[in-house]
């Protein structure tokens, strides 16, 4: 197999993903909507595609010819409707898999993506799962990264400002895992097409508690703060007051209910993998550096 579609154009995934692809010799094609990323796409040794994975007849095209799809639904912030947004592009992407009989999917997915309902934005990943697993023939492996490291990053105006980090849920282990652990597992997974049917596999770095969080943190920052469980309302007003929109931050402390109950991780506990290599401390020098750059 040889000729790779993968979408999401070039994040922190997808960077090393596709130059792995590029040095196993494969003919890759990058999706983006950035037209500003096509020299970057290029320059890995890719081609690139520019348009808009809502639009079908764009996602279409594209898949045409692909022996090997790598989906993944992409943040969709300009929206008023999440779940309708992510389900588009989930139609789209199936649709085009089913016309253009695409052998092979790697597909990027999220624990907590066993639940059909109850998980915020990831019952929409659930769905597409579900979608792809009834396509005849299609061979697809869903991949169910835990909650990134990089989302800590998204706590350091909250200690800067009031000394504190935390969520609505972290009095228990939280799995955790790096974007290059991630990068790593698919490339493995798109290189070798190993699987058959439809099977799952989770990606974990490593599982620490709020507090583990925070004290590896204020450590590598040189700063002291406690990790602070709020309320599912505290949660909600906190996210309403960041500017964050109300179709967004009312799946957030869904996702994050999920989490402090258990339901989220139940079925990830019953296959725990081996963890990957990246630990908490180790992206603690990323968090550091973001940190100090930080106004």
């Amino acid at each position: 197999m040889k000729k790779y579609v993968i979408t999401g154009s070039l994040g922190h995934i997808n960077k090393p993903l596709v130059a792995g692809l590029i040095q196993a010799k494969k003919d890759v094609t990058v999706i983006t909507r950035d037209a500003g990323k096509v020299k970057e796409i290029e320059a890995l040794g890719a081609k690139a595609l520019v348009g808009s994975v809502s639009d079908q007849a764009f996602v279409n095209r594209a898949f045409r010819g692909a022996e090997v799809v790598y989906a993944m639904i992409p943040p969709l912030w300009q929206t008023d409707n999440w779940r309708q947004a992510q389900d588009e592009v989930g139609h789209a992407y199936a649709d085009s898999i089913k016309t253009n009989r695409v052998p092979f999917v790697v597909n990027l997915s999220s624990v907590g993506a066993h639940l059909s309902e109850g998980c915020g934005p990831v019952n929409a990943l659930h769905a597409f799962e579900a979608s792809l697993n009834r396509i005849d023939g299609l061979h697809v492996k869903h991949l169910r990264p835990v909650s990134f490291y990089y989302n800590l990053l998204n706590q350091i105006g909250m200690i800067k400002a009031a000394g504190i980090m935390g969520n609505n849920y972290g009095g228990q282990k939280i799995a955790m895992v790096h974007t290059n652990d991630i990068a790593e597992v698919a490339l493995e997974e798109l290189t070798q097409l190993q699987f058959t049917a439809h099977s799952v596999r989770y990606i974990v770095s490593d599982l620490r508690t709020g507090d583990e969080i925070a004290q590896v943190l204020g450590e590598a920052t040189g700063k002291k703060f406690p990790w602070v469980v709020f309320s599912d309302e505290d949660h909600l007003k906190g996210l309403l007051q960041a500017g964050i929109p109300a179709s967004h931050a009312i799946p957030f402390v869904e996702m994050g209910t999920a989490l402090r109950t258990g339901r989220m991780q139940e079925d990830l506990l019953k296959h725990l993998p081996a963890l990957a290599p990246t630990k908490l401390e180790q992206f603690a020098k990323e968090f550091a550096a973001a940190f100090a750059a930080s106004n």
